[in-house]
């Protein structure tokens, strides 16, 4: 390393697996443009849904463990912990980025720097453990939380550095990893920011939310306020419980689906507000996407959401029902009242922290404090290497 004038140049990116097309997967593919001639390997690769400019290698080989990644559950862990532990192909690089959690069980050389971008925790056995209280058999759960951590725990200490997606992470990463401060970076997830603007279409007499409709995203509270409501609610994605929110709401809450990506700006550009309502979130794409559009933010008060609002400039922040704080109902008929200070060009140049271009430049910087830290070369070689 002593003598390589930029390690950047054996480099090697690795990400968990690409499973899902979601903000994790669209990170690594965007680690591998910042790196743009360093080699990508995926633990699981579906090339059905790479990026035409991106090309993976799968590192997880084996019938078995093969088949076990297609089962998921379980199994899939197991030949994560299996697959990424010597990972051969990583071995011979100078530095390495990995991206999420999985990558953690590999053990670097002693000379590699390694650079490890996380988005959480284990977020069950460590800030969401008190939901273990309304689970069936809790003790055993918090037996098996107990032992999840103390597995887990060996990994934990092994990067030079951490990069996380917020300062919330950061936080979680310093309290329930024990990882110092000073080896932790912020680099917040990249954002398309310039792909969208507040003139793609004209304000429309909506409020719109877009997210997968699962339990944590909790648009459940979103249909219960506007079901109290006269405006109308659109509300953009799909997953398992669609089905029971459209039972739920009222006749001004459409539910419109999957949307590509050129209706996705037409319809944040359009609407009044931008509404979201996801648990302790801990950074949040869909709400920034919003901003960049131009559209205030009626957030919850909870997670990184609660710093994307600047209440009564770009948006308001809620509580959710019993927490003491305004409930969306009120925060939205505060809106409607009010209307935020901040025009839609002043809310859209707010998201440019997030950009695209911001990720490349933290990325970078991350990568160059780490190969620092990590570097062995006595002080005393180099006189003799400067030739005093």
């Amino acid at each position: 390393m002593a003598n390589d004038p930029d390690p950047r140049s054996n480099l090697a990116i690795a990400h968990w697996g690409e499973h899902a097309n979601g903000g994790g997967d669209r990170l690594a593919w965007e680690l591998a443009r910042v790196f743009e001639d360093a080699p990508f390997y995926v633990g699981w690769r579906d090339e059905s849904i790479e990026p035409a400019d991106i090309r993976a290698e799968q590192l997880i080989q084996g019938r078995l463990l093969n088949r076990a990644l297609e089962r998921g559950g379980l199994a899939r862990q197991l030949a994560h912990l299996v697959g990424w532990q010597l990972a051969e192909p990583l071995r011979e690089y100078d530095v390495l980025v990995t991206s999420g959690n999985e990558p953690l069980f590999y053990v670097a050389p002693t000379e590699q720097t390694w650079v490890a971008y996380i988005h959480h925790t284990n977020r069950r056995q460590s800030d969401q453990i008190s939901e273990v209280k309304s689970a069936r058999f809790s003790r055993l759960r918090l037996l098996l939380h107990y032992a999840i951590r103390v597995l887990f725990d060996h990994n934990t200490h092994r990067p030079d550095r951490y990069v996380v997606n917020s300062e919330l992470v950061k936080r979680r990463v310093e309290r329930y990893w024990g990882v110092p401060s000073e080896k932790i970076s912020v680099v917040y997830p990249p954002v398309d920011t310039h792909e969208y603007d507040p003139n793609d279409e004209e304000t429309g007499e909506y409020y719109v939310t877009l997210s997968r409709l699962d339990w944590h995203k909790d648009i459940d509270g979103i249909v219960r306020a506007f079901n109290d409501l006269e405006s109308r609610l659109l509300v953009a994605g799909d997953g398992p419980e669609r089905e029971r929110l459209e039972r739920l709401a009222g006749d001004n809450v459409e539910f419109l689906g999957y949307v590509d990506e050129v209706e996705k700006r037409r319809l944040l550009a359009g609407a009044k507000a931008f509404v979201f309502n996801g648990r302790n979130e801990d950074f949040g794409i869909a709400p920034v996407e919003a901003l960049a559009a131009g559209t205030p933010l009626l957030g919850v008060e909870e997670g990184m959401t609660q710093f994307q609002v600047v209440d009564g400039k770009n948006g308001y922040t809620h509580t959710r029902a019993g927490e003491g704080g305004p409930p969306l109902v009120e925060t939205v008929r505060r809106f409607e009242t009010e209307g935020v200070d901040w025009s839609p060009s002043e809310i859209a140049a707010f998201a440019d922290r997030f950009s695209v271009n911001a990720f490349h430049e933290g990325m970078r910087a991350a990568v160059d404090a780490a190969v620092s830290s990590a570097d062995i070369t006595p002080p005393w070689y180099e006189e003799y290497e400067a030739g005093d």
